[in-house]
């Protein structure tokens, strides 16, 4: 082997994975590049302004399949025919860009939120206020109360995916951010749901139970364990649909 093939060999990727992830990598590098800057920016809107501008990454994130589909799908598995790379790989290749991208843009909005000014009186949607028998008035969410919200928008982006993913490969560009948006807000809506519902029964279990002194107790508990649940169903669930459907696209692949 010649000097120049033997460099040729040892710069390629040694795996067609490899090779996928290099060819999504260079074909998308810059939309990523741009939104590491945006990341930068809302970050420092956060510190420096107090402005929470986390929803602009969430609404990236979930757009983040259809804005990473092929702008023509048939020129696209050409491309991947002519430089080896199979139908398979390139559906494994870019669902990992897909969801290391959501995850920066997670991580993020979960700077902005861990990092911005919460007056009292503020809370996230996810919230659920609860009455003490000291009545302090309005308070600040808590660090509890950050986490959960994070992992409440971050379950529900991963649906999203697992959901709409499968129609970026299958549509190519033709799939639009808007659908995937209205998915987005709709697993939250029942998310939302979910966590009512759950802290209503919880609440009503624990107070035929009767074993705690304070009236309020229940009610404290009963909001607990429904963030649990809610956080559970939306981020444990939406992890493990992403990973079975993102199968199901490379056997269809």
């Amino acid at each position: 082997m010649t000097g120049s093939a033997l460099t040729t060999a040892r710069q390629r990727p040694s795996t067609p994975l490899r090779r996928a992830l290099g060819h999504e990598w260079r074909r998308c590098r810059h939309l990523l590049a741009l939104y590491g800057v945006l990341i930068t920016v809302t970050l420092q809107c956060a510190i420096h302004l107090d402005l929470r501008l986390g929803f602009v990454l969430i609404l990236l994130a979930v757009r983040l399949p259809a804005d990473l589909a092929d702008p023509v799908l048939e020129d696209g598995r050409q491309l991947c025919s002519a430089l080896g790379i199979s139908r398979a790989d390139t559906v494994r290749a870019r669902t990992l860009l897909v969801s290391g991208g959501q995850l920066l843009l997670v991580l993020g909005t979960a700077g902005v939120i861990l990092l911005s000014d919460w007056p009292p009186g503020t809370r996230h949607w996810s919230t659920l206020q609860v009455a003490t028998s000291l009545d302090p008035g309005p308070a600040s969410p808590t660090l509890g109360d950050h986490l959960v919200d994070i992992g409440l928008f971050s379950g529900a982006i991963a649906w999203t995916h697992a959901l709409m993913g499968g129609d970026a490969f299958r549509l190519g560009a033709r799939l639009t951010g808007r659908r995937a948006v209205a998915v987005y807000l709709g697993t939250c809506l029942l998310l939302g749901v979910v966590l009512s519902l759950s802290g209503m029964l919880t609440a009503e279990l624990l107070l035929r139970v009767g074993t705690d002194d304070d009236p309020y107790a229940p009610f404290a508990l009963a909001a607990k364990s429904a963030q649990g649940i809610a956080v559970s169903l939306a981020l444990g669930g939406g992890i493990a649909a992403l990973v079975l459907r993102a199968r199901r696209w490379v056997r269809r692949a």
